[in-house]
């Protein structure tokens, strides 16, 4: 007898759900500070996606795979969270770090509502991630273009992540080199696993780029990243730092 699975989010969520989510506005942004590993002062904050649905907060990523699969719908989810992001960003200032889907670059008129919409924006970064496993090298390189013409720096998201892919021509574009919060654990098992990050953080150094080392979670991870020499840290760590849109209501 075959023993019954707990279906996953993305199994349960639809099309419906999504549309529900954007016309009811039920999703909000936690603005996660950056830290200057050099004074310890807020450089930043990342722009993070939140979600409820029928009163239950849901992970952003199932909520993104889902809208993934209609190209509009994606777009629109897209566009309303990137609204929110920048109307309620910190009044502390310091550079706001928003995520975008190379998917969402996919013509004309979608480029145009982003140049549009980050043409007065200051103090902006541009995290190119990829919100499922279909990563199209020609669709990435478009999105990296017109991003580079509008001037606004770009960040390479979720670098040592294993499940998601590596473009050596976002390293090359990118300003902000953004490692994964797997190198904590892949380091706590084997520290040799050190070795490589080092080769990474000499290269964004040789390259004039800055190096985030994501998910610090402890006094233990600090201690790692500082020992790293790292530019600037992020994550749980710093939670009691962090801002919401809701703050700003």
């Amino acid at each position: 007898m075959s023993i019954p699975t707990t279906p996953t989010y993305e199994q349960l969520l639809n099309y419906d759900d999504i549309c529900n989510i954007i016309e009811t506005q039920s999703f909000w942004v936690e603005y996660e500070p950056i830290i200057d590993m050099k004074n310890g002062d807020i450089y930043g904050y990342e722009a993070l996606a939140r979600f409820v649905l029928n009163g239950k907060q849901i992970p952003p990523t199932p909520i993104l795979q889902v809208a993934h699969q209609v190209k509009e719908l994606f777009f629109r989810l897209e566009r309303a969270l990137k609204i929110m992001q920048l109307a309620h960003r910190p009044q502390e200032g310091g550079m706001l770090f928003v995520n975008i889907d190379p998917h969402n670059f996919s013509d004309s008129e979608k480029i145009a509502y982003w140049h549009d919409l980050f043409e007065e924006v200051q103090d902006i970064c541009i995290e190119v991630t990829e919100n499922t496993d279909d990563m199209q090298t020609t669709l990435l390189s478009h999105c990296l273009d017109e991003i580079q013409k509008s001037g606004i720096p770009i960040a390479q998201d979720d670098i040592g992540n294993d499940k998601k892919p590596f473009c050596f021509d976002l390293t090359k574009r990118a300003q902000f080199l953004k490692f994964d919060r797997t190198w904590l654990s892949k380091i706590r098992a084997c520290e040799d696993y050190q070795e490589i990050l080092k080769g990474f953080l000499a290269f964004a150094k040789a390259q004039g780029k800055k190096s985030v080392l994501e998910g610090v979670e402890s006094e233990e991870d600090f201690r790692i990243a500082k020992s790293l020499g790292v530019d600037f840290v992020q994550g749980y760590i710093f939670k009691h730092l962090n801002l919401t849109s809701k703050d700003a209501l």
